[in-house]
């Protein structure tokens, strides 16, 4: 059942479980909950959709350089950033979670996998990909994304049943999370508002807070500071430690075989209905890994005039947002009806996207940014929110070393591309060192947040313990990207999913011993 508060009204309502966050993670762990048979209400501080690119509640105050995902990539909705997402799925490698810093054994997440591909209707199996280079030579191997077909991106489509249809799942909308009650060392009470002034009030014996990385880190702030800062404030981790990949075009690709090219690092459909995608990340034992952080290279095109595509682009980016094309893009579609014909049968019969004829190809190394307690989320002291709570400021900037660290990334990938069989398919040149430098300086990230809530053993080193807890408070689970103690090698959406999923099994117990 979906409800507005905004029309609704006032409601108190007690529950065995509270989530925070309506968006990708907030509605699989809902939804898994409440088909156990626990009551589940979900706050969403936005509406059913946002229908522009921004959202007003997602202002924040920018110290030093500016972070673009702070604003852009945020969505406040039922579903969130899944009403765009792109949809890569990928676990990082094991080399990506080191003991030291990851408490949870990755073999641990693994076994949620099967899980997670079954949800999003993917095609099981490997991650690994064909052995495009050498492996006497090689300090890059191939790895495949899975992406969720168009209509199983959005979470809040692909659970529209369960949304709709279970009685114990209640999901208010237009409802922001504004006060939170501390007593005991459990979370209490849960107060949110609407911008028209109605209250609702939940109850509840456990609290999943899933709601982004950088709103949960305020979130946290927040409940933080009405309780006289004793409950984050001491251990001095929260908010800090915050970063992002970091991803720069670093070379054009000269095909010598455009259409070898095109199969091989192309977008893959499956027969689901799902897509794979390549890229190339460090191998598990090489020893670049001493020396720079997690990496992956991918090819990607440029579309330019490539209207075609962009048509068919736009056609399913509204189907993933649950519109209908308007008569002026079906008149696009229609003036590109030659390429999409050719298109459809590289679609059908080699299985590929195919590239525009014109279309610029470029490669992208996306990297690891080195986490710098310097780089933090924290209150601002002056401005404040259409709710009267403070802003999120966000202290971030890229630092000398991840410039160096990308152009050495750059210079070992070109390396291993010469060494492997794609050399005889494309050429590889790379741009100057310096436009590197000041691209990666001002590109604001890539919409990858972690590391402002780790994960950690001990409250010295992080913010949350190993079942997702923070180390005062007992009732709580924080499920968000910021609980990654860095970005990795791959996609962090995965990973966030997985431990959405654990943490299901573990609320589930935990319920089951009260």
């Amino acid at each position: 059942m979906i409800r507005d508060l905004v029309t609704d009204g006032q409601a108190e309502i007690e529950a065995d479980i509270l989530v925070v966050g309506g968006g990708t993670v907030g509605l699989v762990v809902a939804t898994q909950l409440a088909e156990r048979g626990h009551s589940v209400v979900v706050m969403e501080s936005g509406d059913l959709e946002q229908a522009t690119d921004t959202h007003e509640l997602n202002e924040v105050v920018q110290s030093r350089a500016i972070y673009s995902g702070a604003t852009r990539g945020r969505f406040r909705c039922l579903g969130g950033t899944s009403t765009r997402w792109g949809g890569a799925l990928i676990p990082f490698t094991v080399a990506d979670c080191p003991p030291e810093q990851w408490p949870v054994p990755r073999m641990e997440l693994e076994r949620y996998i099967p899980i997670l591909e079954s949800l999003f209707g993917l095609t099981p199996g490997a991650y690994e990909g064909e052995a495009e280079f050498d492996g006497s030579t090689a300090n890059f191997r191939v790895r495949l994304a899975k992406w969720p077909s168009f209509k199983k991106r959005n979470v809040a489509t692909l659970f529209a049943r369960q949304l709709r249809e279970l009685p114990n799942l209640r999901v208010w909308i237009n409802a922001t999370a504004t006060e939170f009650e501390v007593s005991k060392g459990e979370l209490q009470l849960v107060t949110a508002r609407s911008r028209d002034g109605a209250v609702l009030r939940v109850r509840a014996r456990q609290v999943i807070i899933a709601a982004g990385a950088i709103e949960t880190t305020r979130l946290l702030l927040l409940m933080d500071l009405q309780h006289g800062n004793t409950l984050f404030e001491p251990d001095r981790q929260l908010g800090r430690y915050f970063s992002d990949h970091l991803s720069v075009a670093v070379a054009d690709v000269k095909p010598i075989d455009r259409s070898k090219l095109n199969v091989l690092v192309g977008f893959r459909f499956e027969r689901n209905g799902s897509m794979r995608n390549v890229r190339f990340e460090l191998t598990d034992d090489t020893t670049l890994r001493t020396s720079i952080p997690p990496c992956f290279a991918h090819v990607a095109f440029v579309q330019e005039q490539a209207e075609g595509f962009a048509a068919l682009r736009d056609l399913f980016r509204r189907l993933q947002r649950r519109r209908l094309p308007d008569f002026a893009l079906l008149l696009r579609l229609a003036v590109a009806a030659p390429w999409l014909a050719r298109a459809l049968w590289w679609r059908f019969v080699r299985r590929r996207l195919l590239y525009p004829a014109d279309a610029k190809i470029q490669l992208h190394m996306v990297i690891e940014q080195c986490p710098r307690a310097e780089n933090r989320i924290r209150l601002s002291a002056t401005r404040r929110d259409a709710f009267g709570q403070p802003l999120a400021e966000i202290d971030w900037d890229v630092a000398p070393i991840d410039v160096q660290n990308l152009l050495r990334a750059v210079t070992a990938f070109e390396e291993s591309w010469k060494r492997s069989s794609l050399a005889a398919v494309a050429q590889l040149q790379t741009y100057p060192a310096e436009s590197l430098r000041q691209e990666l300086t001002d590109g604001g990230g890539i919409y990858h947040p972690v590391g402002s809530a780790r994960i950690a053993r001990s409250a010295r080193n992080g913010v949350v313990d190993a079942a997702l807890r923070p180390f005062r408070i007992g009732n709580v689970s924080v499920v968000s990207t910021a609980v990654l103690p860095r970005s990795g090698g791959s996609n962090p959406t995965m990973m966030l999913l997985l431990f959405g999923l654990r943490c299901v099994d573990n609320v589930d117990v935990v319920l089951g011993k009260l």
